[in-house]
């Protein structure tokens, strides 16, 4: 598995997370010259640091939609990579079987992926991804109120857990 994707959105996280602390600051410090043709100019600070604590929580749902995504993709390239290596080294009926799995890893499972690897992602590992999904999936579903995730994570956190998992998974895919 390649970690490429979560690194480069981890990496605009960090950046974006930095740009968001200038600007608190700038906003704390009365730099109000820097706040030109932006929409931080006609607002007074208390207010403008109250919303930017808000978009601070919205970006960091986004970003680990983001992360989960990469990772779900990287993780159905990898499941569909070891079945086109092996596509030569099996008889016609395990082609076929090859063929329709490789077209249809699209509507597999997460979860059911994420377990294919029982034997090489410890199985602690494999329950905190589990929980992201979790996490992922009610932020992408409009954060129901009735339907409360089992944790509340951080991009940090999920950034942590999908590399321990990759890195796992590397060993053999």
């Amino acid at each position: 598995m390649n970690s490429y994707g979560v690194n480069n959105i981890f990496s605009i996280y960090e950046y974006l997370k930095d740009s968001i602390k200038v600007t608190r600051r700038t906003i704390i410090k009365s730099k109000g010259n820097l706040h030109n043709r932006t929409v931080f100019f006609a607002e007074k600070p208390d207010s403008t640091l109250k919303k930017m604590n808000f978009v601070e929580d919205e970006i960091e749902d986004i970003i680990i939609l983001s992360l989960f995504a990469s990772f779900e993709r990287e993780l159905r390239i990898s499941i569909q990579t070891i079945f086109e290596n092996n596509f030569t080294k099996i008889s016609n009926t395990h082609k076929k079987i090859c063929s329709i799995a490789i077209k249809d890893i699209e509507r597999w499972p997460v979860n059911d992926m994420v377990d294919l690897l029982d034997d090489i992602v410890d199985v602690n590992l494999r329950g905190r991804v589990k929980q992201i999904y979790e996490y992922r999936n009610w932020v992408a579903h409009g954060k129901n109120i009735n339907k409360v995730p089992s944790i509340k994570t951080d991009p940090r956190t999920v950034y942590t857990v999908l590399s321990d998992f990759i890195n796992q998974a590397t060993n053999v895919i």
